[in-house]
């Protein structure tokens, strides 16, 4: 099936009655220059293999759409197919066939074999920082479990189960599955950076690779509270804002104790995130197998978010 992005819809497009507005889609489509992510992702297509089956740029806000809605690529084509707001916020016109979920599927491979997959929320993010909203005044850290999307392997099959994925406990619960590393620019609760590993991974141990040490202060929980964070800090010249912890046997000054209910009400901003993924978009648990299919997931959960921010926030 050859389909194309036509942004003019053509003439019998026009002559249509038009479709109840989906104002969130309108607006998105207008705030964001999509030319730098279509340049992008044409460069994952040599010009000798000629044109691709399907502009990428549709590929990359179908893929979009179901990450702000939690849905599955047979459920987004239905979507795209049935609703003309989608079909143009996409960029197909009527005479247009809906990309098919074989072809989302090659477009997220694709996208892993030219390594987009940990660079696509760096693209939009970019365009956010050019327009004033990612301020670097304090970057909050935290982290969230997702479950697998397989069931953990039992005793009987241990070849069962992801491979990538791991085991923890949380408030005496086992769980297995993934932990998403996550980095929030404090001002509009944006996004900067996201990394994914096996949930047996300790909160702390991606502390250095989703900060980007330009930021003036870093907050987070007691679990990230470590003489090497606050050196870091300290060679970074980021003001150390992580919650302290008390030692073996001591108690907290009661003014530290001030200072860290003070930082907890505002490090807990980035519970919002969590919030939003797993209740709006679907995001309690992962839909593939393997680190990389899944670190893909989490790029666009990261850049649904922002999106749906900068929409949010250029309506205020």
């Amino acid at each position: 099936m050859h389909t194309t992005s036509n942004p003019q819809l053509g003439l019998l497009d026009s002559l249509m009655a038009p479709a109840p507005a989906n104002e969130f889609l309108q607006r998105l489509d207008t705030a964001l220059d999509w030319r730098p992510i279509e340049r992008a992702l044409q460069a994952m297509y040599p010009a000798t293999t000629g044109r691709p089956p399907c502009a990428p740029l549709a590929l990359f806000k179908m893929s979009l759409l179901q990450h702000c809605y939690g849905l599955s690529d047979p459920q987004c084509e239905e979507m795209v197919g049935d609703r003309l707001s989608w079909r143009r916020f996409v960029g197909l016109g009527l005479q247009d066939g809906v990309p098919d979920e074989t072809t989302l599927v090659r477009f997220r491979q694709r996208l892993r074999e030219h390594g987009l997959h940990e660079q696509l929320l760096g693209l939009v993010n970019r365009q956010l920082q050019q327009k004033g909203l990612i301020l670097k005044t304090c970057t909050l850290v935290d982290a969230t479990l997702l479950q697998a999307a397989r069931r953990a392997p039992a005793k009987d099959d241990p070849a069962g189960g992801d491979g990538d994925a791991g085991y923890t406990v949380k408030q005496g619960r086992p769980h297995y599955g993934y932990k998403a590393h996550v980095a929030v620019d404090q001002t509009h609760t944006l996004i900067r950076r996201v990394t994914l590993t096996a949930a047996s991974v300790h909160d702390s141990r991606e502390f250095e690779t989703v900060v980007r040490g330009d930021e003036e202060m870093v907050m987070a929980d007691k679990a990230y509270w470590s003489r090497a964070r606050r050196e870091w800090c300290g060679r970074k010249g980021v003001a150390n804002g992580i919650l302290r912890k008390a030692g073996r046997g001591q108690t907290l000054h009661p003014a530290t104790v001030r200072v860290n209910r003070l930082f907890s009400s505002i490090r807990c901003q980035i519970e919002k995130v969590f919030g939003w993924w797993k209740r709006s978009a679907g995001y309690r648990r992962v839909r593939y197998v393997g680190r990389e299919a899944n670190r893909l997931e989490l790029e666009f959960k990261s850049i649904a978010w922002n999106l749906k921010r900068l929409v949010n926030l250029q309506s205020a």
